[in-house]
C-alpha cells in the first residue's frame, strides 16, 4: 500500500478498511490473479454499480462499513465513523484531527436532518462523549461484576450473504465479457463473487439493531495480517438502550460508560471471530491510547479477565503479555478451562504457553545459562526474561521448582554436575 510522504503511519491500516479492498483481495485468492490486478478491480466496481442500480429501483438501503445507526425520535440516522472522503484525506497525507473533526460535521448534518433542532452536545452525548465539559472527580468506575460473555447476545446477520439475482449483476457480466474479455462464465462468477463479498461487507439497514454498526476487522484465525483480505465484517454495539441512562457529569462516568462499551464490544467481535486493534477501539469509543490502556490494565488487575484484542490475541501492538498472564493464573491455580475463559484463547493456546513456561524451568533447573536460552528455544530474550522472572517469584528454591515440575508429571533425571 502506497502512501504519501509525512502521513501518519499509525493510520496506515485504516486505509484498507474499506470494501472495495475487501473485494479485490478474496477475488484475486478465489480466482488466482495478479496482486494488481486490473479486472479484479474492474470486476468489483462494475457489480457493485450493477447492485446499486438494482436496490434503488426497489428502495434497498445498505450501511457501510463504519456507519453508525441510530434511532431518533422515531427517524434512522445513520453516522459514518469512517467514509470514503476520509479514507481518501488520510491516504493523502490529512492530519487524521482535520479528518475526524470534518467527520463530526458530515456526523452533526446527519442528526440535523432527523432531528432539526438538535445541538452539537446531542451529537457528542452519542457518539463523543469526552467532548462533554466533564467535572474531574471519581477514581472508581469498574462495574461491580465483569460482563459475563455467554450472555452477550451475537449480533444476529441472517442474509449477510444472501445472493443477489444473477439478473441484478448481468450490467457487470456482460461489461466484463465485451470490455475485459473474460469468457461468459468466468464474468458471471466473478461478479457473483464480488456480490457476495460486497454484501457481506455492507449489510441491509434491516439486518441491524439501532446503536449498531459493521466494522472491518481483523480475524482471529488468520497469520498474515497486512493482507486486506484478512479484514471481515463485524457486527458492534456501540450504543446500547441503557447506555443512554447512564450519568455523564464527570470523567469517572465517562471512563464507566467507555468501559461498558469496550466489554460488550470486544466480547462481540471475539464471538464473530474477529479481534480490534488499539487504533480500532480508539477511533469507533473516541478515546486516548491513554484513556484505552489505563482502562484495560484496571480491567484487568481488577477482575483477572484480558478482554479479547488484537495485540493479546494476534500479539499485535504493545498492550498486556497474555503469555505471562497464562503462566502467572497457572500459578495461582486455575483450570486451564478457566485462565482460557479469562484471556478468550483456547485451551490448547493455554497449553502451550505453559509448555514454554515448563522449559524455561526445566533449563533453568538443569544450569543453562540465561544468554543461551533464546538459541535453545527459539523465543524473544524479552519474553524469556518474563518467565525467569516469573521462576524467581514463585520458585525461590530448587525444592519449590522440582516440586512443581513434579506436579506437571516431569520426572528430573541426574547429570554428571549431581542435578
Amino acid at each position: 500500500m502506497q502512501t504519501k510522504k509525512g502521513i501518519n503511519q499509525r493510520y496506515n491500516t485504516l486505509l484498507v478498511r474499506e470494501t472495495a479492498a475487501v473485494q479485490k483481495a478474496h477475488l484475486k485468492k478465489e480466482f488466482e490473479l495478479a496482486e494488481a490486478s486490473r479486472v479484479a478491480e474492474a470486476a468489483c466496481v462494475l457489480t457493485t454499480k450493477a447492485i446499486g442500480a438494482w436496490e434503488k429501483t426497489s428502495g434497498t438501503v445498505r450501511l457501510n462499513p463504519g456507519e453508525l445507526l441510530l434511532e431518533e425520535k422515531g427517524n434512522q440516522i445513520v453516522l459514518p465513523f469512517l467514509n470514503e472522503k476520509a479514507l481518501y484525506q488520510l491516504k493523502n497525507g490529512t492530519g487524521y484531527r482535520a479528518v475526524k473533526r470534518e467527520l463530526e460535521l458530515y456526523q452533526f448534518e446527519q442528526l440535523k436532518k432527523a432531528v432539526p433542532h438538535a445541538t452539537m452536545e446531542d451529537l457528542w452525548y452519542l457518539v463523543n462523549q469526552g467532548e462533554l465539559t466533564l467535572k474531574r472527580g471519581g477514581k472508581d468506575f469498574l462495574p461491580e461484576k465483569p460482563l459475563d460473555s455467554g450472555k452477550v447476545q451475537l449480533p444476529g446477520r441472517q442474509s449477510f450473504q444472501g445472493e443477489i439475482p444473477e439478473e441484478a449483476l448481468e450490467p457487470a457480466a456482460k461489461a466484463l465479457v465485451e470490455d475485459w474479455g473474460l469468457r461468459p462464465a468466468q464474468a458471471e462468477a466473478m461478479a457473483s463473487a464480488a456480490a457476495k463479498s460486497y454484501t457481506w461487507c455492507c449489510p441491509l439497514v434491516s439486518e441491524l439493531r439501532p446503536g449498531q454498526m459493521v466494522w472491518l476487522a481483523h480475524g482471529t484465525k488468520k497469520s498474515r495480517r497486512t493482507d486486506p483480505r484478512l479484514f471481515q465484517p463485524i457486527v458492534l454495539t456501540l450504543l446500547a438502550p441503557e447506555d443512554k441512562e447512564l450519568p455523564l457529569e464527570t470523567t469517572a462516568d465517562l471512563k464507566r460508560l467507555k468501559v461498558i462499551q469496550l466489554e460488550r464490544i470486544t466480547t462481540e467481535a471475539w464471538q464473530q471471530d474477529g479481534v480490534l486493534t488499539t487504533l480500532d477501539m480508539e477511533w469507533i469509543l473516541q478515546v486516548s491510547t491513554a484513556m484505552l490502556r489505563g482502562i484495560l490494565e484496571a480491567y484487568f488487575e481488577h477482575f483477572g479477565i484480558i478482554l479479547p484484542t488484537a495485540g493479546t490475541v494476534l500479539d499485535m501492538g504493545r498492550t498486556l503479555t497474555h503469555k505471562k498472564i497464562v503462566v502467572q493464573l497457572a500459578l495461582e491455580g486455575l483450570s486451564t478451562q478457566e485462565t482460557a475463559r479469562r484471556i478468550y484463547h483456547t485451551p490448547e493456546a493455554v497449553d502451550n504457553y505453559l509448555r514454554l513456561f515448563e522449559r524455561v524451568l526445566l533449563l533453568k533447573y538443569y544450569g543453562v545459562p540465561e544468554s543461551a536460552l533464546s538459541r535453545v528455544t527459539g523465543y524473544s530474550k524479552s519474553l524469556l526474561q518474563e518467565h525467569l522472572e516469573l521462576v524467581e517469584k514463585h520458585f525461590p528454591t530448587e525444592e519449590a521448582l522440582e516440586q512443581y515440575l513434579g506436579q506437571r508429571g516431569i520426572q528430573l533425571e541426574k547429570n554428571s554436575s549431581g542435578k
